[in-house]
């Protein structure tokens, strides 16, 4: 894997190298000792996910202590634009975000540090994105931060390349905190 860095943020877009030939291709998706080199503490779990509808926004969601999670993200189907927003409170990127498309053809990969928020909206319907997380999912301790957040000011069309569908959202979605809230 070959990473490159926002050098403002601790997210990473991880780049995969395939290895073609002329029955198609292979990679090497994800390598337990290369994960090591990020402050990722472990797989605890593989998450599977597919969103119907191009346009649908997924997050801004996050775990608090002690379940925050750091993610290493990859989209097996389709295409999406995935974002990581730093909600750290003494980090100097607080509110914070970066973002890096991912797609299936590709396969590259993005890390996302504990502390920070997760989120994306896909391009194509049916897109899938499967993640390795470092620590295991708690109900009560996940939490959202609203994805239209002014004060965070994410631009999810990424220029304009995709329309939001804003009334196909979660109702954690729908009723997440403000950046100003996050306690």
């Amino acid at each position: 894997m070959i990473s490159i860095t926002d050098e403002s943020l601790d997210c990473k877009l991880l780049q995969i190298n395939r290895i073609l030939d002329n029955r198609g291709w292979f990679q090497v998706a994800f390598n337990i000792d290369e994960l090591k080199n990020l402050p990722f503490q472990g797989v605890c779990q593989l998450n599977h996910s597919m969103t119907e509808l191009a346009g649908t926004v997924r997050g801004l969601n996050y775990q608090e202590e002690p379940f925050e999670q750091a993610k290493v993200i990859r989209c097996v189907k389709g295409s999406l634009y995935s974002i990581g927003g730093d909600l750290r409170k003494n980090s100097p990127t607080f509110g914070k975000w970066c973002g890096y498309e991912l797609d299936a053809e590709s396969g590259n990969l993005m890390y996302i540090p504990r502390g920070y928020a997760h989120g994306f909206i896909v391009y194509e319907d049916g897109t899938e994105l499967e993640y390795l997380t470092d620590n295991v999912y708690s109900k009560e301790h996940a939490k959202s931060v609203r994805y239209d957040d002014p004060d965070i000011g994410i631009d999810w069309t990424h220029g304009g390349k995709i329309k939001i569908l804003k009334d196909v959202l979660s109702e954690k979605n729908k009723n997440a905190m403000w950046l100003k809230e996050i306690g």
